[in-house]
Order: structure tokens, then C-alpha cells, then sequence
């Protein structure tokens, strides 16, 4: 076997690196190709990922539209999808959180949007759900548009989310094939330089063949000389055993004061005791060859009479306890760390203040993990004040032997005294940061006490001054201590900070004669002839009349400090509206005495004369008259105080407004001189309206227009539509309203009061109730006037477009939100619907229609004046579309004799949406006969209500939850 010579070993350095290059060029390739096929494996993670974004999202939609059903329809069947949407939303939860470890940025816009998101529509749903079953629907359906803005608010999310997925699947994919390159890149550059190092290797390999030679030819010679060195290397080694010697005991010297020196360093700069007791027995124990060590304290009871408590305290009564404040090196269950009584040694070292030690045999835990301790030697040393006085102990367990030998005494005492100083200064530095922190807190106390103080005296401070009366304070002596901002508006008493009080009234009063009164009873009040003050008076402020009332309040009655706390009221206001209050009664009196005189007047002629037939049916007419004219005077009264309470209820329904307003004109042209002429530019102007306050609201109009022109012959009314409104105008050309009167021309009661205007009667009524009634219909009212040429009243409302019903399912329901349930359901037969809100929209649509409409589905309580049975009364008679089927939605009426109770209602029954489009189906599937669907109900009652309403019954049919009704063809 050949020997490995140095050529040998360096070919075989050669083998080795070329082989290792060729390794690393191996592991490189393989892990680029590892790196693409992850890279592979993130992109084919975000199919997965999307979908499961995408079912949340599916899964809350699914939630709300169920939740939604239940609400409209009240049937349990609606809440299977949101039951299944709850559960399948646990699932794909937690199929993201998944990948939310696997990818940061997802589990970011998770943890922090979306999954909050989520918990917020979960409690949401569950509220409404709680609402909808314990019958409150009508708060829960106030909360839908809070739903719909949390829906809106994830769906956002939901866009962030998929555009993170996108982003981590892109950066992903190209970081990978980034890398992929580069590791090809340098796994070429690896064989390169491989192969450069092995055409290297050999050549050297080479060299070291040819200096092999050389070296052993020299070999031989060197040989004889290391046998004349191994001889002097012999004596050299025996001189280092002895230095090596003595270098180990300066080693363990240098090692000791080593200790010493670190636990010296150890002993000061420390904030609290319980760190200075951590860092300083670990090194005493290493400096003096321990195994344990702990601390004892003693405490004294509680201290009273003021004693702080600290070392040395003795003000307490009762027994002293014992407590161990840090333990290093011993089992736990051998500590026990309040102790109230001590035995033995530990008691000794306190009554004697000496060192002791104690050997004792190990048991339990102390024997160690081997079992091999088996006695303890424990050194107690106590710990000392200022005083020399025993405050604690420190107590030293070794478990191998004494190490307390005579060579060892001295450094452990001194050690030991060392803790035992810096034990007792880092105690007392304790103690001073106590009560510094004590102190802290009473100083933080006093702050806040102050702040509190400052802050309630800066809030009565902003109380008075935001105060809408002027107050201002004296004491007992009558001298001004405090005044707000307001006292300045009346009589600048907050200049007068520190003056007398009654010599500045009587200052006041000296330009204000109207103040005399009240100057003279605060001064009575101060000298104390007067126990209270209460007094009215006026003044002059701006050259406007003001009024005021003055009241006085005795302030800390009973105390030294006692003052009086006088409040300035202004009654301005107040005076003004008991003069419109007596205003109103006045024209009131007026407006209602002067038809009931008239009344009055021609009826006694009638009961106490015989008159001619003529004048006998003139005077009647003028009863007539009058008697109309008061009770339209009554009938404002109670619409505006209706409007004005929100009990005013509108019926709104399509009305053509140019057959209206010529009927209102038709009425006037005949009772009066004017001659009403109609401007019109359009054939038709429809708006939603309630037919009798609009004529109300012309009717006003033309009055106003009438008796404001008296000198006038003509009233010009304007109709048009623009920009999707219907403009209305009501022009005269009379006297015209003044420019001080624009503000409060729509107000209660306001009648410009001029000379050419107080023989035109009127309440200052009528404007008003125009206003609210435009208001109410969400339409804006205006006018324009010019002094001595007229005024011209404007009107809009938005302009109503008449619905076709050709071709279409027509859904009669005055509740959007349940139209359009009912829509989203009949999507199914892929055939359009559309809404109406009042039986007259159908009415009018049903006229005009020039196709058969496919399907009505009738609500009976409809927003209009008409009812559901209106129209299917008018249906039943149409020449064309009568046998065009219905599904009346609800319930009948109630019966004639039925009277609501307070827990007796009479409620609906509407279809569920599956069973709605189910019978739906059915009908436009089999159209032969005039088929009428209504919720199962009293038959016999069913038919008398049909019959009532005009409409006569072939044939009934009863099924599980319905009613199908054939009606006869209409005779026409």
C-alpha cells in the first residue's frame, strides 16, 4: 500500500475542490429550479385565495337578502340562505387565514379591515333578526341604510383584497424567476471558475511531485540534528511544568480578586432594592464559594401618630413579621415568605446581632438532582442600621463543607460587611424614594385639585357668560364683585367692577327715569328693608323699546361671605308675541264677528219679518254666504295648526294640473270683477299631489291676487313645465308688498299694515298654510313684487311622468323597499315590471294603455285616496284587459263590524316570494280563464267584498294558501 506523501495529499486537494465546486454548481441549479417551481406554486395559491374572497363576499350578500325577506315577508324560509351563508362563512374564514400566515399583506388588510368588517355586519344581522322577531320591523327597517353602508364599506375591502392578491402574486412570480436567473447565472460562473481552480490544482500538484524529490534528499540530514534537540527539548519541558504551576495559583488569585473586584462594582448604582439584591448575591456567592443565599426583613406593625413607617419605626402596635425578601440557590417550596415568628438561629441572630452557623442534614429537594448533598452548613449574618440595630439577616448556605477556614475569615467578613453597608444605604435609598414618590402623589393630588378647582370656576365662569341674561354679583356691602359680558348690552354694570352697586343705579337712573323703580328696590334690598326683588321695567336700546325683568337671589345666606346675585331677563320677545298674541285675538274677533254679524242680523229679519219670496232667498244666500266664509275661516285655523303639529296627512296620486287650475279659475270668474285668464304652453302637466290642497293652494293664491288689486281687472295665471319641474304663477297688479314686509310674508298672522290696506280683511293665514302645503309636496314657493304695479306668486313641483304599462308585470305597492323585493323575485320569468305607488297612477295608466299589460300584483292599502279594490274594480269593467290576471299581495279589509283593540290588530298576509312567483307562473302559463288570486281567507266574506266593490264572481276555488276567483265578463 503506497503511504500518502505531500504530492499525493496535494492531488488529492485538487479531487476535493473540484469535486466541491462541482457540488455547489449541483446545488445551485437544483435550487433555482426549486425557487421557480415555488414561485409556480404562489401563483397557482391566488385561484384559491380569490375564490375564497369571492364566497365572503357571496356569503354577505346572501345574509342581507335573506335577512331582507324575513323583514318584508315574515316567513322562516327566508333565513335558510342566511343560516347557510353564517356557517359557510365560519368555513371560508378559515380557508384565508391559511394563507393569511403564508402571505403578511393579506393577513394585514384581514386582521385590520376586513374581518372587523365582517364582525360589524355579523352583529348587524343578528340585531335585525333579534328586531324582526320580537316585532319590531319598523326600527329594524330604520337601520337598513346603516346595512346597506356597511355592505358598501366591505365591499371596498373587498376591492383592496383582490388587488393584494394580484400585487403578492405578481412580485412573487417575478422575484422568483429573478432568482431563478441569477442562480443559473452563478452556477455557470461556478463551473467556470471550477474548472479554472482544477487546471490550477494540477499544476501545483506537479510542483509538489518535483519538490517531494528535493525534500527527501534534505531529510535525512535534518534527522541527526532533532536527535541532539530532543535532548535539550526534555530539560526545557520540566522547567514549564514548574512555571505552569505557579501560573495556576496567580490564575486563581487573579480569578478571586477578579470576583471581589466585580461583586465591589456591584454593590452601588441601583435605583431599587429588589435590583440591587439581584445583581449583588449572585456575586457574593461566586466571591465566597456559596450555593444560596437569602435576605430577611424585619416589619413592624402599621405605624400610628403620624410615624412614617420606616426603618427602626416603633410608633405601631402589635406583633412584627418577618419577610423574606430575596432568595437565590433554594428549592420554592422551602420558602415560605411572610413569617410571623422566628425559631432557632434565625431568632438568635436577631436578639444576639451576631454571626452564626449551623450544619444540618439535606432534605427533599435540597439533595439535588443526584441525591449526592447530603449536609448543609448555614452561616446567619446580621444585617444592621445606622444604629446598630438588627433590621434583618442575610443568611450564606454552602452544600459541600465549611468554607469559613482560618485563611478565609478575613476576606468573608469583609465582604460581608460591605453587603451588610450597602444593603442598609440602598434600603434607606428605598425608603427616600417612597416618600418622594409619596410626595409626588400628594403634589399630583394638589395639582389636580387645583385644576378641578380652576376648571369648575372656569366652567361657572363660561356658564354666566354664556347665559342669555345679564347676572352680576355684590356682596352684603352693595360693592359690584362680578358682571358678564350680557350686563353690557343694558347698562355697562361689568365696567363698574368694584363701585358701589346703588350709586351706580342711581346713575342709571339718572338717564334711564324708566330704572328709578328698580334702582330704588336694589337699594332697599341691600339696606335690608326688602327680603326679595322682582321687578319689570322698560328702556330705550338703539332707539328700539326693550324690556326687561330684574330679580335678585341672596347668595350664601348664612355665611360670612353673603352676597346677592341679581339677574337681568330680557322680556323683549316676550312683549312682542303678547302683542301678536292680542294682534291675533283682535283680527280674529274681528274676522269671525263680522260674518257671524251678518248671520246674526239677516236671520232675526227672517224670523221676525214677512218677506217677498226674493228677498227672503237673497238674505238666505248671504247667510249662506257668510256662514262659508266663517267656516273656511275656522277650517285655515285647523290646517295650520294640523301642518304645524305634522299631523297634516297627504294623499298623493297623479293629477293633470291644467284641468285642476281651470276648475279653481271657473269657481272665482263668477264672484268677483276679475277677469282669471290661463297662460298654458304644455297639453298636460301631471304631478303627485293631493288634489284638495293643491286647489287649496290656488284657491289662497286667487284670493290673495283678488283682494290686494282692488283697483286691477285682471290676474294673469302662468303653466308650464321646465328643466323637469311644473312652474305655476299667480300674477296681479295691484298694490304690491313693501320692502321692510319681505321677511315675514309667509309668517302667522302678518298683514302689512299700511293705509291702503286695513280695509281688506284677512288673518295673515293664508300664505302660511300655502307654504306648508308646497313644502309638504317637496316643492318651493316664491314671489316677486314691485310697489304700486303687483305681485307675482311662483310655484314647482317636480314633474310627474305617466307609466306605461304595455307589455309589463305592474306591481301596485307604496313601499319601495318591498317593490322591490318583489321585482328582484320576479326576475325569474325574465319579464319586465314595473312600480306604482296609488291605485289612481293605475287608473289613469290602465286608460291610456295601448297594450296588454301581462300581470297585476295589488296591494289594497295604497298611498293615494283609492284603494287596491279601486282598481280591480276598474280592471273587471275595461273592454280589453279584464281578463288580464291579479294577485292581490295582502289581506282583505276588515270587516264592517271589526274594531281594532289595543292587542287585537287586524294584520295582513302576504305571499312568500317563492310561492308568489310560483303562482305567478301559473297564471301566465294558463290563461283561459279571468283568474283573480288572493290569500287564503273567509270565502263568504272574500265574495261580499268582491260584490261590493262591482265585481261579480263565477267561481271560487280554495287551495292550501290561496283563493283563485273567476270573474264574470263585463257587460260592455
Amino acid at each position: 500500500m503506497k503511504t500518502f506523501t505531500r504530492s499525493r495529499i496535494s492531488m488529492l486537494y485538487v479531487i476535493l475542490i473540484v469535486a466541491l465546486l462541482a457540488f455547489v454548481s449541483i446545488s445551485n441549479y437544483i435550487a433555482s429550479r426549486n425557487m421557480e417551481s415555488e414561485s409556480d406554486a404562489i401563483v397557482n395559491d391566488a385561484i384559491p385565495i380569490s375564490k375564497t374572497t369571492n364566497s365572503l363576499l357571496t356569503d354577505l350578500i346572501n345574509q342581507e337578502t335573506s335577512i331582507r325577506g324575513f323583514e318584508l315577508t315574515g316567513n322562516e324560509q327566508y333565513l335558510d340562505p342566511y343560516t347557510a351563508g353564517k356557517k359557510q362563512l365560519e368555513e371560508d374564514l378559515d380557508k384565508i387565514r391559511i394563507y393569511d400566515k403564508k402571505y403578511p399583506t393579506l393577513q394585514l388588510i384581514m386582521d385590520t379591515q376586513a374581518i372587523p368588517a365582517i364582525t360589524n355586519l355579523q352583529r348587524f344581522f343578528d340585531s335585525q333578526l333579534e328586531l324582526i322577531r320580537a316585532g319590531k320591523t319598523d326600527e329594524a327597517r330604520t337601520r337598513i341604510n346603516s346595512g346597506k353602508t356597511m355592505m358598501d364599506r366591505y365591499r371596498v375591502i373587498h376591492t383592496s383584497i383582490e388587488k393584494t392578491i394580484v400585487q403578492i402574486t405578481e412580485d412573487a412570480y417575478n422575484s422568483s424567476l429573478k432568482a431563478g436567473q441569477t442562480s443559473r447565472t452563478i452556477t455557470m460562473v461556478g463551473g467556470i471558475i471550477a474548472l479554472i481552480a482544477g487546471v490550477i490544482s494540477i499544476f501545483i500538484s506537479f510542483r509538489a511531485i518535483h519538490a517531494e524529490e528535493e525534500l527527501r534528499k534534505s531529510e535525512e540530514t535534518y534527522r541527526y540534528m532533532a536527535e541532539s534537540l530532543e535532548t535539550q527539548n526534555e530539560e526545557i519541558i520540566a522547567q514549564q511544568e514548574e512555571q505552569q504551576i505557579t501560573l495556576a495559583k496567580l490564575s486563581e488569585r487573579e480569578r478571586d480578586l477578579e470576583l471581589i473586584s466585580s461583586y465591589q462594582e456591584k454593590l452601588t448604582g441601583y435605583v431599587e432594592l429588589k435590583d440591587f439584591l439581584k445583581h449583588t448575591l449572585p456575586a457574593l456567592l461566586n466571591s465566597l464559594l456559596q450555593d444560596a443565599a437569602l435576605v430577611v426583613m424585619k416589619r413592624d406593625p402599621e405605624p400610628s401618630n403620624g410615624d412614617t413607617g420606616g426603618i427602626g419605626s416603633t410608633g405601631g402596635t402589635g406583633n412584627p413579621t418577618y419577610e423574606i425578601i430575596h432568595s437565590i440557590g433554594y428549592p420554592k417550596e422551602h420558602i415560605q415568605v411572610h413569617q410571623n415568628e422566628l425559631f432557632g438561629p434565625a431568632r438568635r441572630v436577631f436578639e444576639e446581632g451576631t454571626n452564626l452557623v449551623h450544619t444540618r442534614d439535606v432534605t427533599g429537594h435540597e439533595k439535588g438532582v443526584h441525591g449526592g448533598m447530603m449536609h448543609a452548613v448555614d452561616h446567619y449574618v446580621p444585617l444592621l442600621d445606622d444604629k446598630q440595630t438588627v433590621i434583618g439577616f442575610l443568611l450564606l448556605t454552602s452544600y459541600q463543607s465549611s468554607v469559613f477556614q482560618e485563611n478565609n475569615q478575613r476576606l468573608t467578613k469583609g465582604l460581608v460587611r460591605q453587603f451588610g453597608l450597602a444593603f442598609f444605604a440602598q434600603v434607606m435609598n428605598d425608603e427616600r424614594v417612597k416618600q418622594a414618590a409619596h410626595l409626588a402623589e400628594l403634589n399630583d393630588e394638589l395639582i389636580a385639585e387645583k385644576l378641578l378647582i380652576e376648571g369648575q370656576r372656569d366652567l361657572i365662569q363660561n356658564i354666566l357668560e354664556s347665559a342669555h341674561e345679564g347676572m352680576m354679583m355684590c356682596d352684603s356691602e352693595g360693592t359690584i364683585l362680578f358682571a358678564n359680558h350680557r350686563m353690557s348690552r343694558y347698562f355697562g354694570l361689568n365696567e363698574r367692577i368694584g363701585e358701589n352697586l346703588v350709586a351706580s343705579c342711581h346713575e342709571i337712573a339718572a338717564e334711564t327715569p324708566s330704572f328709578f323703580g328698580a334702582a330704588s328696590s336694589i337699594e332697599a334690598l341691600i339696606n335690608g328693608a326688602h327680603t326679595h326683588l322682582t321687578q319689570r321695567f322698560g328702556f330705550v336700546l338703539d332707539d328700539q323699546p326693550q324690556h326687561a325683568e330684574l330679580y335678585a337671589t341672596v347668595v350664601s345666606e348664612d355665611t360670612e361671605q353673603q352676597g346677592y346675585l341679581f339677574v337681568f331677563r330680557d322680556r323683549t320677545e316676550e312683549e312682542r308675541v303678547d302683542e301678536m298674541k292680542n294682534e291675533f285675538i283682535s283680527i280674529v274677533s274681528h274676522e269671525l264677528r263680522t260674518p257671524l254679524a251678518s248671520v246674526l242680523g239677516f236671520i232675526e229679519i227672517l224670523l221676525h219679518r214677512e218677506l217677498p219670496q226674493d228677498k227672503q232667498k237673497k238674505y238666505m244666500e248671504t247667510i249662506y254666504k257668510e256662514a262659508h266664509r266663517l267656516s273656511n275661516l275656522i277650517n285655515d285655523f285647523l290646517d295650520l295648526q294640523r301642518m304645524e303639529s305634522g299631523r297634516q296627512l297627504y294623499h298623493f296620486s297623479p293629477i293633470n294640473l291644467l284641468p285642476t287650475v281651470q276648475d279653481i279659475v271657473d269657481q272665482w270668474q263668477d264672484k268677483q270683477n276679475h277677469n282669471i285668464v290661463i297662460h298654458q304652453q304644455e297639453p298636460e302637466l301631471w304631478v303627485r299631489a293631493d288634489a284638495d290642497r293643491i286647489r287649496q293652494v290656488f284657491h289662497n293664491l286667487i284670493s290673495n291676487a283678488i283682494k290686494y288689486s282692488p283697483g286691477a281687472e285682471r290676474i294673469d295665471i302662468y303653466l308650464s313645465a321646465e328643466n323637469g319641474k311644473v312652474v305655476a304663477s299667480v300674477q296681479d297688479y295691484g298694490l304690491g308688498i313693501p320692502e321692510e314686509a319681505h321677511d315675514q310674508m309667509f309668517s302667522k298672522f302678518f298683514r302689512v299694515d299700511n293705509s291702503d290696506r286695513r280695509q281688506i280683511g284677512g288673518t295673515g293665514l293664508g300664505l302660511a298654510i300655502v307654504k306648508e302645503i308646497v313644502e309638504g309636496h317637496s316643492g318651493q314657493i316664491s314671489y316677486e313684487s314691485q310697489m304700486g304695479a303687483g305681485t307675482t306668486f311662483r310655484i314647482e313641483f317636480d314633474q310627474y311622468q305617466l307609466s306605461s304599462m304595455e307589455g309589463k308585470i305592474v306591481i301596485f305597492e307604496d313601499d319601495d323597499d318591498l317593490a322591490k323585493l318583489i321585482q328582484i323575485a320576479l326576475n325569474k320569468l325574465n319579464l319586465p315590471s314595473i312600480q306604482l305607488r296609488s291605485a289612481e297612477e293605475g287608473i289613469i295608466a290602465l286608460n291610456r294603455c295601448k297594450g296588454e299589460p301581462i300581470l297585476f300584483i295589488v296591494d289594497i292599502h295604497l298611498e293615494g285616496v283609492k284603494n287596491g279594490w279601486d282598481f280591480i274594480a276598474d280592471l273587471s269593467r275595461h273592454p280589453l284587459y279584464y281578463q288580464t290576471p291579479v294577485i292581490v299581495s295582502t289581506a282583505l279589509d276588515q270587516p264592517h263590524d271589526f274594531h281594532e283593540k289595543e292587542i287585537q290588530k287586524y294584520l295582513k298576509k302576504p305571499f312568500s316570494m317563492e310561492r308568489l312567483v310560483q303562482v305567478a307562473k301559473n297564471l301566465l302559463d294558463n290563461k283561459k280563464s279571468n283568474a283573480y288570486v288572493f290569500p287564503a281567507q273567509d270565502k263568504d266574506s272574500l265574495s261580499t267584498t268582491l260584490q261590493r266593490n262591482g265585481i261579480d264572481v263565477v267561481e271560487m276555488k280554495e287551495n292550501l294558501d290561496m283563493i283563485e276567483v273567476e270573474i264574470k265578463r263585463p257587460s260592455s
